[in-house]
């Protein structure tokens, strides 16, 4: 893989990745959160990177055909995937195809920056955040098997500020055994550049 961004929730770490790398234009994917009436988290990262200098440019997974998402990818340095439901989230990469095109483009060099379950459907496996997120919002969904782009799963949140405490420490216990987890503070992110990984601020 190229370079990944992997954030909990705050974006403070974003200008650097993008700007460094020569960035400027960001394709933001909100498909995570289409299922839900109140968006305001995605409403707050889009302002957000936007009062941070960047042209953003929404990516509506749901309504374009995969050759409208592909010339929209063109047009873009980065892509930016918001949070919402993770679960959700991969059935529609999958059912869309944009899965393969995500993974072909981060591959040729592309920018990804995850939030939340943004961060999470590239990992291993989503099925530890069933604990987070509900797996019944992707009827539809038949494997947990994630985007494979690294072999840890992302959790989100792990300071328990938004699910909880009890909750992270219930996962934990529940799939520490069975999976390599990435235990993310809000106030964190997950740096991927190559073969090279560290935990940052954000």
């Amino acid at each position: 893989m190229a370079d990944l961004l992997l954030l909990s929730r705050w974006l403070g770490a974003v200008p650097e990745f993008v700007t460094g790398r020569g960035g400027a234009r960001i394709g933001f994917i909100p498909t995570a959160s289409s299922i839900y009436p109140d968006r305001a988290w995605v409403d707050l990262d889009r302002r957000t990177l936007r009062e941070q200098g960047f042209t953003v440019t929404d990516i509506e997974l749901e309504i374009l055909s995969a050759s409208e998402t592909a010339a929209a990818l063109d047009d873009v340095d980065a892509v930016f995937v918001s949070g919402g439901n993770v679960f959700h989230l991969l059935s529609v990469l999958r059912r869309t195809g944009v899965d393969r095109l995500l993974t072909d483009r981060v591959r040729a060099g592309m920018l990804y920056l995850g939030a939340s379950a943004g961060a999470c459907v590239v990992g291993a496996d989503i099925e530890p955040l069933g604990l987070l997120d509900d797996p019944t919002e992707a009827p539809d969904l038949t494997s947990t098997t994630g985007l494979g782009w690294i072999d840890e799963v992302i959790v989100p949140h792990a300071d328990g500020i938004v699910s909880g405490r009890a909750v992270v420490d219930e996962l934990r216990i529940r799939y520490g055994s069975r999976f390599t987890l990435r235990m993310l503070a809000d106030d964190q992110a997950l740096l991927v550049s190559g073969s090279e990984r560290s935990v940052i601020s954000s």
